[in-house]
Parts: structure tokens; C-alpha cells; sequence
């Protein structure tokens, strides 16, 4: 049969399928797709499958342009919302791929070392990393590897998860997936230069950035790691050019949010140049003192011979290994951060105070003939009269009226609607604190008990089971005081 006889018959079967069915859902794109304009990442609808061809018609969201990718390419077709919630979980890795340092790397069925090979990779093949993932610790016989294991995606279509101690995670750049060679000693040690001069702020700092939930009680601008080679000096704006610093604010930024630059440490002359490298976080606080960062085979870098071990896994994540007093191997993941962090816990301080501020200027009194008398203070604070009916239930009979009242966990998306926020109780006598879903009126203040709520680290997302709700009506004088 002619070949364009074959094409015109082909156009027009596609065209009468796509024409002829609905959508059968929506798919994350999972590997960069420059030919036809699609990257990883992306949310696209799905409405035609393939399996002769093993391909699926595509559309973007914001156009109509209709795209044939392979199967392997996309996700899953399923609803938007839970296209959503993968993409959230993939959010992490968004554009991360990593090359394979040496042949035959497995990836498995599960993550652990005796799971079932899956593939085996070859040396400087290229793999699409999903997201990381929990799983039994990698031995070599003298003790744990260095890595995490990942959920990852070869180039062929194959799923599954890889070790990250042989492979070299990098970020995509343009649309070009670029392997990575062999780095030459003078390139590792440019890497550990540029490694040096960063800010390493505790992992967990990227994700409360990314969803503006943060837990202050973690959060410290001196929390991190610091290889000490460098001494933090705030620039001063005026001056054009300083030695080591870049980027500099303009002159309207205020001082205190001038980002810290790096300048090297020397030593006096005769004397021989020792650092002292500083990890320090809300469990942590540990100084180590070496002279030179040794590279090992394994790429990694070895303080001295104090058994502290640094891996710089691509420009903006570094792993600290170490000892611990106890004779347990510790692994702490850091992150290179370009936000002011003391800038961000200040003005999250600010948003707390404002919202327990707005209580008491609407108030600053809210009386419950069953519940008692709250006042609240403009310096955060509150006083509770009359609440033996929440004893010992919800407050403890050792509490006293005295609360200092804050704002430390944030509502789920699904809870906005009926509460304005979650308040903390922490009453002077009882060790637990107690915490309450608030609703504001033109009348007054709605309370519910929050005992049974469900909370997951710092987000409440249900309601408790039967919870006890008050309501108080506001008034700018107490007259039961």
C-alpha cells in the first residue's frame, strides 16, 4: 500500500478516536520531552492510549495543541486532583536526573539491598529521579554507605529504586540532558570551594519555604553546617565593591536583610591554618577542628582524620557523616538556601503577633456564661477566669488563669472555610499546651476544642471527633473582673 495512503489512513484513525472519547484523565509528565514541548513536571490531559504504538494523545492545559509522548513518558492517567497531589510529592526532585558512576548499578523492586533487580544500569547512563523514598540501610562491611535510596525512572520506561551512593544527582539544564563525566580532582575542588562559600541551612528548612508552614522552634539563622574556612560579614550597601560578595541589595533594602557574605579566613604568617567546622541544629551542636578536606574515592571529602565526612550532591544539597558520642553513624542532610532566614522567622513572628493582636482589638473581653471570661492582652498574653467546666477534660486543675497565647500550628486547605485559625494555650501550671480552632464574629469568638484534632507535624488537617465548641461574646470592658 502507498506510504502516504498509510499516513492519511493513520491521521485520520487518530483524529476519529481523539474526536470520538472523553478524556481519560490527567498525567504528570515524568521525563523532558523537548521534540514536542512537554517537561517534567508538567500537568497535562491525556485522552487517547495507544498500545500498538505504545503512546498516548496529549494536550497541554493552557493550549490545544494535541501531542502524541510515549507511555513511559507520563504518569498514570487519573483525576486532576490526585495528578495534583503527585505532583506534589514529586515537587522535590521537580527536575532532577542523575548519571551512574560505575556498570551494572541495580535498581530494585523495593528499597532494599536483597530486593529484586529491576535493570541494571550501565556507567554514565542517564535516570530520571522521581522522589526519595524510605528503606533499609546499605552496608560494604565496615559499615553504613552514605545515600538514600530513590524512586527513579530509566530511560527506557523502567521504575524502580537505586542506592544514591553511585550516582551523581544533577539538575536539568535548558532542554538538554547532559551526562556527567568523571570529575577531575581540580573540578571536585573547585566544587568544595564553591561548597564553602554557601550558607547550609537544615534540609528541612527547603520544605517549610516551599509551603510557608514553619516550626520556629527549629528554625535559627545559625542552624546548619559551616565548614569554617569562611567568616559571615554583613556588606555594607554603600560600598560598591566587596571582596568575595555578589549581588549586594540596592541602597532602599533595609540593613538587616543584607544577605551575610563569605570572606576567607587566613592565617598569620608562621602559623599553619586550622578550621573548625560547626554543625549546629535543634538536636545538634557538634565542632570539629581539621586543616585540610580530604577527597576520598567515593567522592566524598574526609576532615582530616577525625571521621567526618562531607558529600556535596550537586550545587545546593551537601550530607554531613559522622560519629556520634553514642557510636552511632549520624547522616545530616543540609540545603543552600538564597532566602534571608532570619528575615523569614521575623516576619513569621510578626504574622503570629499581629493575628493574637487582632483579638485583643476586637475584644479585648469574651465572656461564656459556662465556659468563663477570656482577656486578652496586646502583648500576647490572656487571662482566663471561670473555667472549671474544662477541668480536667481540657485544661488541667494545676492551671492557673494566666495563658500565653500563641500561633504555632496552620489549618489544612479543607478547614479555611469554617475556622480563621488554631490557637495555642500554654497555661502557667500545666506542661501541655492546648489548642483551640477560633472563629471570629461581628459578635464574638467561636472555640473548639482541638484535643482530637488531627495533626500531622505542624498542619491540622480534621477536626476531632464530637468536639466541644463555646462560644464567647466579645466586649471592651470585663465586667466580671
Amino acid at each position: 500500500m502507498n506510504k502516504k495512503i498509510l499516513v492519511l489512513i493513520s491521521a485520520v484513525f487518530w483524529t476519529v478516536l481523539f474526536t470520538g472519547c472523553g478524556k481519560l484523565g490527567y498525567s504528570l509528565v515524568l521525563w523532558n520531552n523537548p521534540e514536542i514541548g512537554v517537561q517534567e513536571g508538567q500537568i497535562v490531559k491525556v485522552y487517547v492510549k495507544s498500545n500498538i504504538s505504545q503512546t498516548y494523545i496529549i494536550m497541554g492545559l493552557e493550549n490545544s495543541q494535541k501531542l502524541e509522548i510515549p507511555l513511559w513518558q507520563i504518569s498514570e492517567p487519573a483525576s486532576k486532583s490526585r495528578t495534583e497531589k503527585l505532583a506534589r510529592r514529586y515537587e522535590e526532585y521537580a527536575h532532577t536526573y542523575a548519571s551512574v558512576k560505575l556498570d551494572g548499578l541495580p535498581i530494585r523492586q523495593e528499597a532494599v539491598n536483597t530486593s529484586k533487580q529491576v535493570y541494571r544500569l550501565r556507567k554514565d547512563e542517564v535516570i530520571r529521579v522521581l522522589y526519595k523514598g524510605k528503606g533499609q540501610a546499605v552496608t560494604n562491611g565496615r559499615g553504613d554507605l552514605q545515600g538514600e535510596w530513590l524512586r527513579v525512572l530509566t530511560g527506557t520506561g523502567t521504575e524502580g529504586w537505586c542506592f544514591s551512593y553511585n550516582l551523581n544527582l544533577f539538575e536539568r539544564e535548558d532542554d538538554l540532558l547532559t551526562v556527567k563525566a568523571e570529575v577531575k580532582q581540580e573540578e571536585r575542588d573547585e566544587e568544595l570551594a564553591a561548597a564553602v562559600a554557601k550558607r547550609w541551612y537544615p534540609e528541612e528548612y527547603k520544605e517549610m519555604l516551599s509551603t510557608g508552614r514553619y516550626d520556629l522552634a527549629k528554625m535559627d539563622e545559625n542552624y546548619g553546617f559551616d565548614f569554617g574556612q569562611v567568616d559571615w560579614q554583613t556588606p555594607n550597601p554603600e560600598e560598591e565593591n566587596i571582596e568575595g560578595g555578589a549581588g549586594i541589595p540596592d541602597d532602599s533594602a533595609p540593613k538587616e536583610t543584607l544577605q551575610k557574605i563569605p570572606v576567607p579566613k587566613t592565617a598569620k604568617d608562621g602559623e599553619p591554618l586550622v578550621f573548625t567546622a560547626v554543625l549546629r541544629t535543634a538536636d545538634q551542636n557538634k565542632t570539629w577542628t581539621y586543616s585540610k578536606a580530604k577527597k576520598k574515592e567515593d567522592g566524598s571529602y574526609q576532615l582530616d582524620e577525625n571521621g567526618v565526612y562531607i558529600t556535596l550532591a550537586g550545587k545546593n544539597t551537601l550530607a554531613v557523616q559522622y560519629m556520634d558520642s553514642d557510636g552511632k553513624l549520624k547522616n545530616e542532610n543540609f540545603v543552600s538556601l538564597t532566602q534571608d532566614i532570619q528575615g523569614v522567622i521575623e516576619a513569621e513572628r510578626e504574622r503570629r503577633k499581629i493575628e493574637v493582636a487582632a483579638l485583643a482589638a476586637e475584644g479585648p473581653v469574651y465572656h461564656s456564661s459556662n465556659y468563663g471570661t477570656i482577656t486578652f492582652t496586646e502583648d500576647g498574653n490572656a487571662f482566663w477566669s471561670n473555667f472549671k467546666l474544662l477541668v480536667p477534660g481540657i485544661i488541667s486543675a494545676r492551671a492557673t488563669g494566666t495563658v500565653k497565647v500563641g500561633v504555632e500550628l496552620y489549618l489544612a486547605n479543607s478547614l479555611k472555610s469554617d475556622f480563621d485559625g488554631i490557637l495555642t494555650f500554654s497555661f502557667e501550671g500545666m506542661e501541655e499546651k492546648v489548642n483551640f480552632f477560633y472563629k471570629k464574629d461581628a459578635g464574638g469568638l467561636r472555640l473548639e476544642d482541638a484535643t482530637r484534632a488531627v495533626i500531622r507535624g505542624n498542619l491540622v488537617t480534621a477536626r476531632g471527633s464530637s468536639p466541644l465548641v463555646m462560644y464567647f461574646s466579645a466586649s471592651q470592658t470585663n465586667q466580671n473582673r
